[in-house]
């Protein structure tokens, strides 16, 4: 198989080829850097067999939260609700073992797992997983704590999502079956890239059958949305829910613009202020995640650190 199959196959059909095949040089040549950072994989879920493990990156110097210990940032990979992996096949291996490195090198725990994806699963399958590695983080810190550290801190952590992962992050962050085990653990939720509008009713944009497959039918897309998770909350809800970072590129395609358009207005209005904002200058839709720690284009990643300590101090 040649390495573009094996990068499709592993989950990026979705992923702009030339952006990410850009960075490669780049992230190799920091290669040594990037791996000063250790990294360990757990099983979070042994009931199943595949597509049931998380990779934790740890810091070199932790950030320390108000009780001594250590941050936690949970990173949920996106790829079309179809594909995605926590480490793509060489030559494309450096991508999330980047991501993981910047913010470990910024003080946080950072936690990357995989998820079950369409045709396998549908709605809300991938947000559960998602919530399950939450919890088996959590109850499981003597575990992956090491000794050079101070240990995990379950009562701060972030949770960021990247365009499907973002919306698997808003269910698990909006609908009360998959969030109520993990949501007042949540220190801030960090939205970035992701739809908040499934079903276009102006038809600007038609959903992708991956979507369809994971959301169901039309009406089904309708409710599960997370434009209509959100307004279908309560007010206490709205009112408990973790504070809320958006982030996009500068050059996103359409249909991530007119989300972006209905997600401030909705946000503002049942919150009664707008939510932060990064927009990643120069940025595409997928450039962002694979600039961190190759010393270009990074300055989104500094200032989501800056957010989540701001909250933490």
């Amino acid at each position: 198989m040649d390495i573009i199959s094996k990068f499709v196959e592993t989950g990026v059909a979705a992923i702009n080829f030339k952006t990410a095949a850009a960075f490669v040089p780049i992230l190799d040549e920091r290669k040594v850097e990037i791996e000063k950072i250790e990294r360990k994989t757990f099983v979070y879920d042994d009931k199943r067999r595949t597509r049931n493990e998380l990779d934790v990156y740890y810091p070199l110097n932790s950030t320390l939260t108000k009780s001594g210990k250590t941050p936690i940032l949970f990173f949920v990979y996106g790829g079309g609700y179809n594909s995605g992996s926590k480490e793509f096949p060489e030559p494309f291996s450096m991508g999330y073992r980047a991501l993981g490195s910047f913010f470990a090198q910024h003080g946080f725990i950072t936690v990357i797992p995989d998820y079950r994806l369409v045709p396998e699963v549908k709605f809300p399958a991938s947000s559960e997983d998602i919530r399950d590695a939450v919890n088996w983080v959590c109850t499981n810190v003597d575990v992956i704590g090491v000794p050079s550290i101070p240990a995990p801190d379950v009562d701060a952590i972030f949770i960021m999502g990247h365009s499907a992962g973002d919306v698997h992050t808003k269910v698990l962050s909006l609908y009360t079956p998959v969030s109520n085990t993990v949501q007042a653990r949540f220190k801030g939720v960090i939205w970035s890239a992701g739809s908040w509008v499934i079903v276009d009713e102006k038809k600007r944009f038609r959903t992708e059958v991956p979507t369809a497959q994971y959301f169901g039918s039309q009406e089904q897309q309708r409710e599960r949305e997370p434009k209509a998770l959100w307004e279908a909350v309560s007010d206490e809800q709205i009112k408990d829910h973790p504070d809320i970072l958006l982030v996009r590129a500068e050059r996103e395609p359409d249909w991530l613009l007119l989300s972006w358009e209905e997600i401030l207005p909705d946000i503002e209005k049942r919150r009664g202020e707008a939510p932060q904002m990064i927009i990643g200058k120069g940025h595409n839709h997928i450039s962002p995640n694979w600039a961190l720690c190759s010393g270009q284009g990074e300055e989104w990643g500094e200032e989501v650190v800056t957010w989540m300590k701001a909250r933490i101090n």
